[in-house]
């Protein structure tokens, strides 16, 4: 079994609300699966991503 590491980061509630509304639209349970998601998904992928999440939030 390969050895893992923990990458621990402070954010702030709010920040925290965004993620969590940001994880759930994209489809994940939880912030550090849709977090490890993005840290390893091309950046257009990401911005495409991004402009769909801020037209549904503005529309919703």
């Amino acid at each position: 079994m390969e050895k893992s590491k923990m990458l621990i980061i402070r954010i702030t509630p709010k920040q925290n609300e965004l993620l969590l509304e940001k994880a759930r639209s994209a489809g994940f349970l939880k912030k550090s699966e849709y977090i490890r998601s993005v840290l390893f998904r091309s950046i257009p992928l990401e911005e495409k991503i991004n402009q769909i999440h801020n037209k549904v939030c503005k529309n919703g």
